[in-house]
């Protein structure tokens, strides 16, 4: 008869009496699978946390909390002049206008009527792009909450594209665009806000204007213009 099985199931001819000093540990994996793949880029990491503090400091916004921090926002009168970074601005007033596009769709256009002009030496065009941009605006009795469509430097009909170093305060209009909720109210808050020159990633260090932690708020009156229909 045969010698005793000690291998129990047929291993192929390995050698069982023995373990390969090649082989990786058991219990866990080598090279860049250890670190469980690739890893997320630092500047979509720090992206991803601006994005959150932008809709944060928007959804305390909306729900009233900036009014009781009077140090976030500063309220000023209709036609003050005031500084954010290389900045002057004055709004008067607003108008508020119900329009009807080529294909049914009905908005309220709403205006921010005022001046403004670089303080600077370069030639520069106020940020609005959204969750980044220095304007926002809110309809408190809907409870809307806006960000700008576009801006307009000069008279509409010779608008520019930038403020021009070392001219005098020129028309300056901030556009909104609000749902058919809405209905004008004597006033409309808008808000600025102060924008700084520095470090705005963690992830770089390139300097640029970036929006502060505070802004300046205005209650502006509102002034309705006849409706606009397209179709």
């Amino acid at each position: 008869m045969g010698g005793a099985d000690s291998g129990g199931a047929d291993s192929g001819g390995a050698d069982s009496g023995g373990v390969d000093p090649a082989w990786p540990p058991p219990s866990g994996r080598s090279g860049s699978d250890a670190t469980g793949g690739k890893s997320i880029p630092a500047w979509l990491v720090y992206s991803s946390i601006l994005l959150v503090l932008v809709l944060l400091v928007a959804a305390v916004w909306a729900f009233g909390g900036f009014e009781r921090r009077t140090d976030i926002l500063k309220t000023m009168p209709p036609g003050t002049l005031f500084t954010t970074g290389p900045y002057e601005f004055r709004f008067t007033e607003a108008t508020a206008q119900h329009w009807t596009d080529y294909d049914g769709a009905v908005y309220w256009k709403i205006v921010m009527v005022g001046e403004g002009r670089t303080t600077g030496k370069e030639s520069i065009r106020p940020s609005y792009m959204p969750n980044s941009g220095m304007f926002i605006s809110k309809d408190d009795v809907t409870q809307q909450i806006s960000q700008p469509e576009l801006t307009r430097i000069g008279e509409e009909a010779f608008s520019r594209s930038h403020f021009t170093p070392g001219l005098p305060l020129i028309p300056f209009s901030v556009i909104f665009k609000y749902d058919d909720r809405y209905r004008p109210g004597p006033t409309i808050r808008f808000v600025v806000w102060d924008v700084v020159y520095g470090k705005h990633f963690i992830a770089s260090d390139e300097e640029s204007w970036h929006n502060g932690n505070h802004g300046y708020q205005l209650y502006l009156p509102a002034r309705v213009l006849p409706p606009v229909d397209l179709r």
